[in-house]
């Protein structure tokens, strides 16, 4: 399990975000690292590592405390009670924000859209249930429900003050380099779906002054997952720093690359390569990943190792693991998909998509 933390280091960096900015610790962090070594055997190369995001919290991993810490730190700031946010009918991002709202005492609320049904879908809406988050379900994405006394959270939490869970997270990673846990990456893999773990670690790695390549795989539609989408989120991440604090670098795009070839062309659709990668990790190194957003980015090292063998055999390269690995096989077990609003039982009683995980 993650080390307990002191203190922010980007509070650290930056004392005068401390009590400018809203923040509520949800979790432990400071993820660990771990070496890839059986990998390292199977692939022929010396230095692959994972950072554990999927052990962020006891509660739900993944990415999504480490911006909800701000973002959900924000609503109660402003007095809100209940909090929506939005993604697919499978989205872990709305069943992480009904665990912490639950934790919170807030009222979490899902607006989901359609996305291709596998078995990881249709458990993140039986944890919906579980948790109590009220679904609106719907097929067009403009009828999001507004209200004065409603919390909107963008989808995955991706504006600027989520964005900082993850400025602090590339923080975090510079720490543990600096205290030879590992050595600085050469090349950081992590999954791209609302862009805004990217911007965080682009803008994080730029004022840690960190030489690592950031390979960014977009995993959904470029309206949310895209190069355009990563520098306006960082930039106004920036932006928000600098009304406290004027000592931090310029935006460099120079290390990022946005990797598109391993999406699928619809949101949520397994890939070959990507059910290969869930396999790889699964058999090799017990890592749990799924096929919509992780599957994808550990694919796209994959290839590149397998691209790039002799040049980077030497090289430091890191998967940054975004995905849950709390295992829910207890709750799942005692849930009814009935009890589910009703225009969402078909997802349920229609076979699942063929390969599906």
């Amino acid at each position: 399990m993650p080390e307990n933390r002191k203190k922010l280091p980007l509070f650290e960096r930056f004392p005068d975000l401390e009590g400018n900015i809203p923040w509520i610790e949800l979790s432990p962090l400071n993820t660990p690292v771990k070496q890839l070594n059986n990998l390292e055997k199977r692939l022929k190369i010396n230095s692959l590592w994972v950072k554990c995001d999927d052990k962020t919290s006891p509660q739900y991993g993944g990415n999504k405390v480490r911006k909800f810490e701000f973002v959900l730190a924000d609503a109660i700031d402003k007095g809100f009670k209940k909090v929506l946010t939005a993604g697919g009918i499978g989205s872990n991002h709305c069943v992480a924000n009904a665990i912490f709202c639950n934790q919170l005492k807030l009222k979490p609320m899902a607006f989901l859209i359609d996305q291709p049904v596998t078995s990881y879908v249709r458990n993140n809406l039986l944890l919906d249930l579980y948790f109590k988050n009220e679904i609106i379900y719907s097929k067009d994405q403009k009828n999001l429900p507004k209200s004065e006394e409603i919390y909107y959270m963008p989808p995955g939490a991706s504006n600027p003050l989520g964005t900082l869970g993850f400025v602090n997270a590339m923080l975090e990673l510079k720490d543990q380099i600096n205290s030879g846990e590992l050595p600085e990456p050469h090349h950081i893999f992590v999954a791209c779906g609302s862009s805004g773990t990217t911007a965080g670690l682009l803008l994080g790695a730029n004022i840690a002054q960190l030489k690592t390549k950031i390979h960014s795989i977009q995993t959904s539609t470029p309206n949310y997952s895209s190069l355009i989408v990563i520098k306006k989120i960082a930039k106004q991440t920036r932006e928000l720093i600098a009304k406290y604090d004027k000592n931090l670098p310029e935006i460099s795009l120079e290390n990022l690359i946005f990797n598109k070839n391993y999406f699928g062309g619809i949101y949520g659709i397994p890939t070959k390569e990507g059910l290969e990668s869930i396999k790889i990790a699964k058999e090799t190194e017990n890592i749990k990943l799924e096929s919509t957003y992780t599957g994808k980015a550990f694919a796209a090292l994959l290839g590149f190792v397998r691209e790039n063998k002799e040049e980077i055999k030497d090289k430091t390269l890191l998967f940054w693991n975004t995905y849950n690995s709390r295992d829910f096989s207890d709750i799942l077990t005692k849930m009814d998909y009935r009890n589910l609003p009703k225009e969402l039982h078909w997802i349920f009683e229609k076979p699942l998509l063929e390969n599906a995980p």
